[in-house]
């Protein structure tokens, strides 16, 4: 029903701007980029939108319903916000954990009480591992982008030993 609506307006919109247009300009017709135009024109507007303070509410809300069942997504979400340079309070932390005589590469799910929850993924899959939850100081966050450690993992570690020496 909204769809049908919007294409009314659509229509209504279009039909006359297009036959301002000429019949052929870059080998597409006039009424192929007044289309392009409106495309880009609500891609803008809905990018704007999605910065309101109400829409990023109730995506974080989406968020902790509905997408917690799609497996990765929150790191997946890390690792586009570090690849844009976003900083998300929710992101993931890469973080090096202490075991014993070896360090493992994991990210930071939660820290409180003096212990962390730490995503310890495998090696070459990023989306694969374990949570295990350690005392705080055994872990060290690393000032790493999780596409830096996820491009490691791929490389089954190679310069992480960087990481540790920091």
């Amino acid at each position: 029903m909204m769809l049908g609506h919007a294409h009314q307006i659509m229509v209504k919109i279009s039909g006359p701007l297009a036959t301002l247009l000429p019949d052929r300009l870059f080998g597409l017709d006039g009424s192929m980029i007044l289309a392009v135009i409106l495309l880009i024109l609500i891609c803008f507007f809905a990018g704007l939108l999605i910065k309101s303070k109400k829409v990023k509410q109730q995506m974080s809300g989406l968020e902790d319903t509905l997408f917690v069942y799609i497996p990765g997504y929150l790191l997946l979400k890390s690792i586009a916000a570090d690849t844009v340079g976003e900083k998300e309070a929710s992101a993931l932390k890469p973080v090096m954990v202490k075991d014993g005589d070896a360090w493992k590469i994991g990210f930071l799910v939660e820290e409180k009480a003096g212990l962390c929850t730490v995503f310890v993924a495998d090696a070459p899959r990023h989306d694969a591992g374990e949570v295990l939850i350690f005392p705080s100081g055994l872990v060290k966050q690393i000032n790493v982008p999780n596409n830096k450690v996820i491009q490691s993992l791929k490389n089954y570690g190679k310069g992480a030993i960087d990481w540790v020496e920091n």
